[in-house]
């Protein structure tokens, strides 16, 4: 019986040994790992600072995406038409676009983009803006747009604009989700157009789409200014 006691002592006690030298083992793993995964100061700087070094990569990346036009005559800055600015980068300043020589339909289109982007758009000259087509076959079709009307009542059928800068406007708002979205009529709110260049505009650098402009000669098409004298526009 004092035999089977001191087995039972003995095989007790040399796993508690193993479990005790087990432990003594993980734990001088424990601290040599700490030891080598100790934080090393100039490492953090080292990649903090490369860090912010990426970070300031992309944020360059980001401001070249959009080029600035500086105003000679104010220090404010106005985005280029050519790379419009997102609408996150908007500064608050108009884009101020001059229609002279520009074909309607194209630079409806342009414009309706970057009203869609959040930009604020100003058009001016549109008395100059061109439409396709000889000019007595331009009249014509638009005389016989002034015909349609509602037989109820002529407020309710299409509205015939007969200024240019009214008719680049409704051009403009047929080419944005104006009755779809209310994202529309928001971009639509951010267009102004006027006849001629209005005083407070003359400082502002003027922008022109070379996608937009005619390329033949001016002979070939007929003004917006031109299409309104004959319907009923008058200076």
């Amino acid at each position: 019986m004092a035999d089977n006691n001191t087995q039972s002592a003995d095989s007790s006690d040399a796993p508690q040994k193993d479990v005790f030298e087990l432990s003594l083992e993980t734990r001088k793993e424990i601290d040599s790992v700490a030891e080598n995964t100790v934080p090393d100061d100039n490492n953090e700087t080292q990649q903090e600072s490369s860090a912010t070094g990426s970070d300031a990569i992309d944020t360059d990346d980001e401001s070249a995406e959009t080029s600035v036009v500086v105003n000679p005559d104010d220090s404010t800055d106005v985005p280029v038409a050519s790379k419009p600015a997102k609408a996150s980068d908007i500064t608050g300043q108009p884009i101020v676009v001059d229609a002279s020589d520009h074909i309607a339909g194209r630079l409806s289109s342009l414009i309706a983009k970057l009203l869609l982007q959040g930009n604020r758009v100003s058009l001016v000259n549109c008395e100059r803006i061109m439409i396709s087509g000889t000019r007595s076959n331009t009249i014509h079709e638009y005389r016989q747009f002034l015909k349609i009307n509602s037989i109820i009542n002529p407020k309710h059928g299409p509205v015939h604009y007969r200024r240019p800068d009214t008719i680049i406007t409704k051009m403009i708002r047929g080419m944005l989700p104006f009755e779809k979205k209310p994202s529309g009529r928001t971009a639509h709110k951010r267009l102004r157009a006027y006849v001629g260049s209005p005083r407070e505009l003359k400082s502002f650098k003027k922008v022109q789409f070379e996608k937009a402009k005619i390329r033949r000669a001016a002979s070939s098409y007929t003004t917006m200014g031109e299409l309104c004298g004959v319907i009923g526009w008058t200076k």
